[in-house]
């Protein structure tokens, strides 16, 4: 993950480099005349003042000249600032969802049925109405729900109902094209890899599965100290995103479970695991 500091560095390092430019050819110059483990590496290692007179260590590229050194530098800060920009707008799609899992549960949810009320979703999402009910304003009102009109909905609109029509007693919600378009780019590699940096329990959950194998969310929750509920939403929005998906196996080897070994452990909750894409976001924010 790019962050603004190492940019800086690198800056800082160039500017450095152009700033003390006869010492660094002067240094160059040395180290290639004498004998050392500098050739080996083909790097140097040397003290500066920066232009701000703070002392500083910049490995050199020995086979190099100061200016092709602090370009090299540039480039590389220029490269960097531009991947972090597009992180961060990258990020900035999935800013006006609230950071709670329950949010992109209700997006599944509505994108499944094509409309419903809070205390409706709340019972099919296993979650509370007073917290059902404050996300669906929040939504609505960054644009990614929309208010169904007033009046008689129709089942052919809003699945979750099962009669032919309902007469309109509550206030139902339906995926926006705002919304839709938030599922769309969860869908992308960028889109799942940026839901860890905006649910970051998302993230420690994903690293825990990926080191110790199969868990559930009773375990997780007592052993990183988190609520039961919130867990378990945490679990259910990774898994509808894609990465995480449930264990399937009746029984589970110790060579899959290291946060409790054991010969093998007969499943009697419901396991999750990291899918390949969870692996693969996991390891791009790591690098």
């Amino acid at each position: 993950m790019v962050s603004q500091a190492e940019i800086d560095r690198l800056r800082l390092e160039a500017d450095t480099i152009m700033t003390r430019y006869q010492q660094v050819e002067t240094a160059l110059q040395q180290a290639r005349s004498e004998s050392g483990d500098h050739w080996e590496t083909g790097e140097l290692l040397i003290t500066l003042d920066t232009p701000h007179e703070e002392t500083i260590e910049i490995t050199l590229n020995l086979h190099a000249d100061p200016a092709s050194n602090a370009q090299s530098r540039y480039e590389k800060a220029k490269n960097l600032k531009a991947e972090l920009e597009r992180e961060q707008e990258i990020v900035g799609q999935l800013a006006p969802l609230p950071v709670s899992p329950v949010a992109y549960l209700i997006c599944y949810h509505l994108d499944a049925v094509e409309g419903n009320y809070p205390r409706s979703m709340a019972g099919h999402l296993d979650a509370r109405r007073e917290q059902v009910d404050p996300l669906c304003e929040k939504m609505e009102t960054a644009g990614l729900l929309d208010r169904v009109e007033s009046g008689t909905v129709k089942q052919r609109r809003v699945k979750a109902k099962q009669a032919d029509e309902v007469r309109q007693h509550h206030t139902y919600y339906r995926l926006s094209r705002e919304g839709d378009h938030l599922l769309r780019f969860l869908d992308e590699p960028d889109g799942q890899r940026n839901v860890l940096r905006h649910l970051p329990d998302g993230h420690t959950l994903i690293q825990r599965l990926a080191r110790g194998g199969p868990d559930y969310p009773r375990m997780t929750a007592e052993e990183l100290n988190m609520e039961f509920e919130y867990v378990r939403h945490l679990y259910r929005a990774l898994r509808q995103v894609g990465l995480v998906t449930e264990y399937e196996g009746s029984t589970i080897k110790a060579t899959e479970r290291k946060l409790k070994p054991k010969d093998e452990t007969h499943r009697k909750h419901t396991y999750y695991v990291t899918t390949d894409c969870g692996n693969e976001a996991l390891q791009h924010l790591a690098d």
